[in-house]
């Protein structure tokens, strides 16, 4: 999810090229509610990167909130994640 139209469309074409939605929320009600966290980075405000695994009744059930652009969690913890989905 973006705050701007051209950074979803840049996410669609770069990562998910038509094989899964691509959402903006140009106010930032959606990312408020979800409590992502802002920083301040050489002087201005952004977003830290967060990761939401969402089963196909719109609940999360996984989620996990970086402290700083390059905190990710590992690959296998979301594999593990997407499995217990299905």
């Amino acid at each position: 999810m973006y705050d701007a139209l051209n950074g979803a469309i840049e996410m669609e074409q770069k990562y998910a090229k038509g094989k899964f939605p691509v959402y903006y929320d140009e106010a930032g009600n959606v990312l408020d509610k979800l409590k992502q966290e802002i920083k301040i980075i050489n002087s201005k405000p952004e977003r830290m990167p967060a990761i939401l695994i969402v089963d196909q009744n719109g609940i999360i059930e996984y989620a996990y909130y970086s402290d700083a652009k390059s905190d990710n969690p590992r690959t296998e913890e979301l594999l593990e994640a997407i499995k217990k989905l299905k």
